[in-house]
């Protein structure tokens, strides 16, 4: 008595044998290269927030058009200088 997955017909032929080792194979495949992407992409995240997480970044806000530049000051406020 076969179960409902099976098929009374369907018998081990070696057709059926090299379709379902190629099936396999292939389907391994694709789970080990889509694993490698995900582990590189994950220690790429890693050390980039590890690398940054000590440094200071400095930015300038600028005019592009007159070079007028935003500082700030003394009361931790940015303003424009001329």
């Amino acid at each position: 008595m076969a179960s409902y997955m099976e098929d009374e017909n369907d018998k081990k032929t070696p057709e059926n044998i090299s379709f379902t080792l190629y099936t396999n194979v292939c389907l391994t495949l694709i789970v080990i290269f889509l694993m490698i992407i995900a582990i590189t992409s994950l220690i790429d995240t890693l050390s980039r927030s590890f690398s940054k997480s000590g440094s200071i970044e400095k930015i300038a806000i600028c005019d592009p058009i007159n070079s007028r530049c935003v500082k700030v000051n003394a009361g931790r406020r940015l303003e424009t200088t001329n």
